[in-house]
């Protein structure tokens, strides 16, 4: 089913999950948003995660009560610093949430946005004590 929403930046080929289209899953709210996002970062986004299952979801990690269930909620590639610090200030300047991940960043618009990461915790190098 074709996108209803005109998007500056996105058609329903953006919105496919395991070779199916879930556009008509996606939030049209949120959508509006992921599309103003990218028109004031500049850059293209490359959606790697958008709606998902709760199969899908559990199989890939994802909380409980992910938003990507919901359709409010993508994950993108970005590994250039650059541009992931312009994709978070558009981000941020329109309320969303920004999740930072180590190849991408997830961005959704959850009641209250946060600014979290997904690295995994490792060791510090030195302790306070020393």
């Amino acid at each position: 089913m074709p996108l209803t929403l005109k998007l500056r930046y996105f058609t329903d080929a953006d919105f496919r999950m395991d070779g199916h289209d879930v556009s008509e899953k996606m939030n049209a709210e949120f959508l509006r948003k992921l599309d103003e996002c990218r028109h004031l970062s500049g850059t293209p986004f490359v959606i790697t995660s958008a709606f998902r299952s709760s199969e899908k979801n559990k199989l890939v990690g994802g909380a409980p009560a992910s938003l990507h269930l919901k359709g409010r909620a993508v994950d993108i590639m970005c590994t250039d610093p650059v541009l992931r610090y312009r994709i978070v200030q558009a981000a941020q300047s329109l309320g969303l949430t920004v999740g930072v991940m180590e190849r991408g960043l997830h961005l959704d618009d959850r009641k209250v946005p946060i600014m979290f990461h997904y690295y995994s915790r490792t060791k510090e190098a030195t302790s306070l004590n020393e």
